[in-house]
């Protein structure tokens, strides 16, 4: 699975979640906003698009493009 997030406000991220997972398999406020995720089983996959505290606090708004690949 590629995920690619692409927005003009800085402090917009996501995270990845397998299926039944508690804690995200990827965050990319930590590893950038493209990856590339073998996927460990099938299931339905979570992917949040979110703010950093620091942008929700000021009541930014962000436009984005959220491109995915499923193979």
């Amino acid at each position: 699975m590629s995920v690619q997030l692409d927005s003009k406000n800085s402090s917009l991220y996501f995270n990845v979640t397998a299926p039944g997972a508690e804690a995200a398999m990827y965050n990319s406020s930590i590893d950038g906003n493209g990856t590339t995720i073998t996927i460990p089983s099938s299931g339905n996959y979570l992917i949040d698009v979110y703010l950093m505290r620091n942008a929700a606090r000021r009541n930014e708004a962000a436009s984005y493009d959220l491109t995915l690949y499923v193979e």
